[in-house]
C-alpha cells in the first residue's frame, strides 16, 4: 500500500544521474550477498560515505522536489500526511512528495533506487535499520549537520538520541518515541473491583479479580516478539553481546522470559494460539492486553464505545525494561550531488522535527522535547508514557546491519513457536541462539574476506 501527497508543479525539478561507481558497486554487493547480508557493529567492512553537508539558513533557492519515503501506513499516515502539507505550504520552493509504504517492501526497494540515483531524498526509517543501510551507503551521517544546528541529546528523548549513532557516526534524527505499553478495559476492571495499570506484584490478583467477575480469559497473549524482548531486559538478558558480534538470546534470562509468556496461557488467562489480541480487546473477550501504540489512534477509530486506558508495559521482572524502538529522519546519498536537493533535505528534516505536534495523532510520542513538552501533547493517552521512568527502561532492538533478517530467523520464530506451543521456550531459544549466531558470523566472514 503506497499513500501518495503532491502538489505537483512543472516549476519544480528532480534531479536525475548516472550512477555512480560506488552506487553500482552497492547494488552488485548487494546482488551477490543479497540484503541479509551486512556486518556487525563491531566489523568495519562497509565503506561510509561522507557526511552529509550542512547549509546555514533557510532555502533560498531554486523550485526543488523532495522523495520522502516513510512506512506509515496505519492511523500514524494522515498524520504525517497533515505535517508534510503545512510543511510545503510554509515553504513555496520546496514541494516535498510523500509515499507511504509497506515497511518490508520499503526497505526492499531502498538500497537498488538509491544506488541507482532514483530513490527518495529523505527515508522515516525504524531506529534499528540504521545500521543496515548506513553500512550499504544508503544514508549519510548527519554529523555535520547535527554541528552545525547545534543539535544535542538535550533537545529530544536522550536514549533515541543516543541509539541513532553506527560506528561513531550519527545517521539519525528522532521523530518519535514508542514503546509497548499495557491495555485495559476500564469497566470490566471496575466491575471486578482491581485495579490498573497491574505489574508483577498485583498481577495474580487482578487476573482472579477478573475471572471471578465472569471473565474467562482476561489477559490474552499472542506471538509478540516485541513482549519478549522487553521481559528479556527485566530478567537481565539480551539478545545479543554488547559488540553484537555473539548471540545470547537463549541464557537463561531469555528462557525465563519466555517461559513467563507461555504460562499466561498455560494458567489459563489467554487461550490458546491467539494471533492477535486487538479484536478480542475490542468486544470484551479480552479485557487487558499488551500492545503497540498504533493500538491508540486503532481503538479510538473503531471502538469509540469502548472505554479504556493505556499505561506503562507492566514490571514483572526484577528490573525496569520496555520494548522500544523510535522512528528516525535519514538522509539518502543521492541527494549529495545537488546542493539545492542537500539542503532542502536538511531544512524539511529539521523542520518536521520542531514541528511534530500533530505526529501524537497517531499514538506516538514525539521526541522533540519542546513538543513533548506542550500542553496539546499532554492530553494525548500516551503522554502516560512519555515520563523519564519509561525513557529509562527502554529496550532498543541492537544496531546490527541485517538485524531484521536475523530477528526473522531467530528469536521472532522462538516466540511464536513457543507461544503457540510447538515448542519448548528452551528449546526454541537454543535453536533461535544458534540460527542468529550462525547468521552473526556468515556476516563476519563477508566482509572480512
Amino acid at each position: 500500500m503506497t499513500r501518495l501527497t503532491t502538489t505537483a508543479s512543472p516549476a519544480f525539478r528532480r534531479p536525475g544521474g548516472a550512477v555512480s561507481r560506488r552506487a553500482m558497486l552497492g547494488l552488485l554487493g548487494a546482488g551477490a550477498a543479497g540484503l541479509t547480508a551486512a556486518c556487525s557493529a563491531s566489523i568495519g567492512g562497509g565503506i561510509a560515505p561522507d557526511p552529509a553537508a550542512f547549509f546555514s539558513g533557510d532555502y533560498d533557492g531554486d523550485p526543488v522536489r523532495l522523495d520522502f519515503w516513510n512506512p506509515f501506513t496505519g492511523g500514524d499516515g494522515p498524520a504525517m500526511g497533515a505535517i508534510v502539507d503545512a510543511f510545503n505550504a510554509a515553504h513555496p520552493q520546496i514541494d516535498v512528495r510523500m509515499s507511504s509504504i509497506n515497511a518490508d517492501q520499503m526497505y526492499a526497494k531502498l538500497l537498488p533506487a538509491v544506488g541507482a540515483g532514483q530513490g527518495p531524498d529523505v527515508v522515516a526509517m525504524h531506529l534499528d535499520q540504521l545500521a543496515t543501510f548506513a553500512i550499504r551507503g544508503t544514508i549519510v551521517s548527519l554529523d555535520d549537520i547535527v554541528e552545525g544546528l547545534e543539535l544535542d541529546g538535550a533537545d529530544f528523548v536522550a536514549q533515541a538520541w543516543e541509539a541513532t549513532v553506527f560506528q561513531d557516526r550519527r545517521f539519525g534524527i528522532p521523530l518519535d518515541f514508542f514503546t509497548a505499553a499495557q491495555y485495559w478495559n476500564v469497566e470490566a476492571f471496575d466491575a471486578a473491583g482491581v485495579r490498573a495499570p497491574w505489574d508483577g506484584s498485583s498481577y495474580l490478583d487482578v487476573m482472579a479479580g477478573l475471572q471471578a467477575s465472569g471473565v474467562a480469559n482476561p489477559f490474552w497473549v499472542s506471538p509478540a516478539w516485541q513482549t519478549f524482548v522487553g521481559l528479556l531486559g527485566q530478567f537481565g538478558g539480551s539478545l545479543f553481546d554488547a559488540d553484537g558480534t555473539t548471540a545470547t538470546m537463549g541464557s537463561d534470562a531469555g528462557v525465563e522470559a519466555l517461559t513467563w509468556i507461555c504460562d499466561v496461557v498455560a494458567d489459563g488467562f489467554s487461550p490458546a494460539g491467539v494471533t492477535d489480541v486487538r479484536p478480542p480487546f475490542k468486544n470484551g473477550s479480552c479485557v487487558t492486553m499488551t500492545d503497540l501504540p498504533a493500538a491508540i489512534p486503532d481503538l479510538t477509530l473503531t471502538a469509540p464505545d469502548l472505554e479504556w486506558g493505556v499505561g506503562p508495559f507492566p514490571q514483572v521482572g526484577p528490573q525496569p525494561g520496555t520494548f522500544a524502538n523510535s522512528h528516525t529522519f535519514t538522509i539518502t546519498q543521492q541527494t549529495q550531488a545537488d546542493d539545492d536537493v542537500a539542503q532542502a533535505a536538511q531544512v524539511f528534516v529539521h523542520w518536521v522535527s520542531q514541528n511534530s505536534g500533530q505526529w501524537a495523532a497517531g499514538g506516538l510520542t514525539p521526541a522533540s522535547t519542546s513538543v513533548r513538552e506542550s500542553a496539546e501533547f499532554a492530553a494525548t493517552p500516551q503522554s502516560v508514557l512519555a515520563t523519564e521512568e519509561v525513557f529509562a527502561s527502554a529496550v532498543f532492538l541492537p544496531q546490527i546491519p541485517s538485524s531484521r533478517d536475523i530477528a526473522a530467523n531467530s528469536y521472532q520464530r522462538a516466540v511464536s513457536e513457543a507461544v503457540l506451543g510447538q515448542a519448548t521456550p528452551a528449546d526454541a531459544l537454543a535453536f533461535a541462539q544458534r540460527t542468529a549466531q550462525s547468521q552473526l558470523d556468515d556476516v563476519r566472514r563477508l566482509f572480512e574476506s
